[in-house]
């Protein structure tokens, strides 16, 4: 007697049938079923019936099991399995939903949701493979169904999640870059306005000195000394947070700048003392940057070399070199105290000094506007250095003709 799809399923289990030959897979709670090389449907289990709301006595004998999951007719995927379909074939059904099995040879696999069934439709996972005779022909495909709607709607709630958290960044960051606005013109507006009382008081302290020279003790003018010293540093740590506020706040004018004549340019301006040698390499790139900005840059770290130096012969190297990834290296090397690895990271904040005032004057802001200026330029600044061994600054702008940084004139490229 010629065997039957199911007969075929289970020749190989060792257990007892009562005259169902696909019993096994009937009681399984996996929803299967079976059609054979002519599209009839041979099997349709317990759990399909109950997923799919449809009675194996509605199929089973029938080639209208595509009623079941569509409201027109068409090839499921058991369908195409038997028909050895190809791959144009499954697009044309499937679209980019599908793929082929990497567990089973010739099996396809796939999900899509499926409004019928459930009082609000349901995702299916469906899973299709060939059924094939001793000799290798098919004669057959088994499907089976996961409800996979759980993941479905847990993806889902995830990527809603994921969507609001990033709207609520967008929203936090234009906050911050409101704040940070209002904050810059408001250190600005602050800054400004306090240097017309510090002059004012830096103006009557020389009156008083002038009008009461002749009857002032050395104690009182040591007074009036200090509160000098105190005015000079109070209107430098004015003029240091006005630099601070000032970038970013305007336009960023962008252009090539060869750096041997910006050195030349920016070396020959600088007021240094008969014992400061600052030495220039030739034949330097051409960046791209905003040659004001650039000048507070290099200004400042040229300024801190010759500074924060106590040797008899200070003396700052200046070189640079292109980089592979499209920017230049600059370095700015001195022969000064140097700083202790220890405090590298802190270096570049607001108002963090390592020495005292008695030590170095200065308002603890030089770094800091550097390495704004730096940032605001599509670059970045390193520190090599170990204490009493000297220092190097490493800022990287991008090079001239690198079409990443190729916006118009006036923005920033990136």
């Amino acid at each position: 007697m010629k065997r039957t799809i199911c007969e075929k399923i289970t020749k190989n289990f060792d257990a007892p049938t009562h005259g169902n030959h696909c019993h096994l897979l009937n009681g399984s709670s996996i929803p299967t079923f079976v059609i054979d090389n002519n599209h009839t449907v041979q099997f349709w289990n317990s759990a399909c019936e109950h997923i799919t709301g449809t009675a194996a006595s509605e199929v089973v004998g029938t080639n209208h099991h595509w009623a079941v999951f569509y409201p027109q007719p068409r090839p499921i995927m058991a369908d195409l399995i038997v028909s050895c379909a190809s791959d144009e074939e499954f697009d044309r059904y499937y679209g980019a939903s599908w793929s082929r099995s990497s567990i089973i040879d010739g099996a396809v696999e796939s999900e899509n949701f499926y409004p019928g069934f459930g009082e609000q439709g349901i995702w299916l996972f469906f899973s299709a493979s060939p059924l094939k005779d001793a000799d290798g022909n098919v004669v057959g495909a088994i499907e089976t169904l996961q409800d996979i709607s759980e993941r479905k709607r847990a993806e889902a709630a995830l990527l809603e999640h994921r969507e609001n958290l990033s709207e609520l960044v967008r929203q936090r960051t234009k906050e911050l870059e409101r704040a940070n606005e209002e904050l810059s013109q408001y250190a600005f507006a602050v800054s400004h306005d306090l240097r017309a009382p510090l002059r004012a008081i830096r103006n009557y302290a020389g009156y008083l000195r002038e009008d009461l020279d002749a009857v002032l003790t050395g104690e009182q003018r040591s007074y009036l000394d200090g509160m000098g010293h105190a005015l000079r540093h109070g209107d430098a740590l004015v003029k240091d947070i006005l630099d601070f506020s000032r970038i970013g706040s305007g336009a960023m004018h962008l252009q090539p700048v060869a750096l041997d004549d910006f050195f030349s340019d920016l070396v020959r301006e600088m007021q240094t003392e008969h014992r400061d040698s600052i030495s220039v390499a030739r034949n330097m790139p051409v960046v791209i940057g905003d040659r004001t900005i650039m000048t507070q840059i290099f200004s400042n770290l040229i300024a801190n070399g010759l500074k924060f130096n106590r040797t008899e012969s200070r003396r700052v190297d200046i070189e640079a070199r292109p980089l592979v990834d499209g920017n230049c290296e600059i370095a700015i090397r001195d022969n000064g105290i140097g700083i202790d690895p220890r405090y590298h990271d802190r270096i570049f904040k607001m108002f963090k000094r390592l020495h005292t005032h008695k030590e170095f004057e200065g308002t603890g802001i030089g770094l800091a506007i550097v390495h704004k200026a730096v940032l605001q330029s599509n670059g970045s600044i390193r520190i090599a250095s170990n204490k009493g061994a000297g220092s190097t600054f490493y800022v990287t702008l991008p090079l001239a003709g690198d079409d990443r940084y190729a916006g118009p004139q006036g923005t920033p490229g990136r």
